[in-house]
């Protein structure tokens, strides 16, 4: 004789929970959905380059500390942040193709692969020599950094957000020119020198999007 196992159903609050969670998925709208998205990018960074900083200052006996490469990870927090907060402007737009969605997400997918770069991979027992790694990696880093900054001035763009020549582009082109430039410099005193002008900038565009209207 044959048996038919029956699903168990949930009874009580567990019902309940389950009904609102399915009203939930069918409600969840365009922004919900790509917006969970995007905090789990730029999660995925900023814990990592707190991981990093972590590292460092438990490991400080044995890494030759490098500033601009400290700063660097500060910065990148910050912009992280930065970049995760001026999504909400798009709260009322409506995605009508992938390209949008992939503009959008574009920041956080280079945030989490600068912040993989910034993050030293300290050994225990070994010593480390920051300053060393910091121009090793540095093109990288500031390259993924330009692609950031394209990322986001075209997906406000394709949104009707922002003019190709509104203020705050001439500001991400100046950012960007000056991190090319940093992409090829040799010189350390040259990255030393750059790091006020870079945070002068992330500055600047933190308070312009802030005064945007959400």
């Amino acid at each position: 004789m044959g048996f038919t196992k029956v699903a168990q159903q949930p009874s009580g609050p567990a019902r309940q929970l389950n009904r609102m969670s399915v009203r939930r998925r069918e409600n969840l709208s365009q922004f919900e959905y790509v917006i969970i998205f995007v905090s789990i990018l730029v999660a995925l960074a900023v814990a990592e380059l707190l991981a990093g900083l972590g590292r460092l200052i438990r490991e400080r006996g044995r890494v030759r500390v490098y500033w601009v490469h400290i700063a660097w990870m500060l910065l990148s927090i910050l912009a992280a942040a930065q970049s995760w907060w001026i999504v909400w402007h798009i709260k009322s737009q409506e995605f009508t193709n992938f390209a949008q969605f992939f503009l959008v997400i574009v920041p956080g997918l280079t945030f989490v692969l600068v912040a993989f770069l910034l993050a030293p991979p300290l050994t225990s027992g070994q010593s480390f020599d920051l300053r060393s790694y910091y121009f090793r990696h540095i093109r990288w880093i500031v390259f993924l950094f330009v692609g950031g900054l394209v990322g986001t001035a075209a997906s406000r763009w394709a949104f009707g957000l922002e003019s190709l020549l509104s203020p705050i582009n001439l500001l991400r082109t100046v950012a960007a020119a000056i991190l090319l430039s940093l992409g090829f410099a040799k010189s350390p005193r040259v990255h030393e020198a750059t790091v006020p002008a870079i945070c002068i900038l992330v500055l600047l565009a933190i308070t312009m999007n802030f005064r945007q209207p959400t």
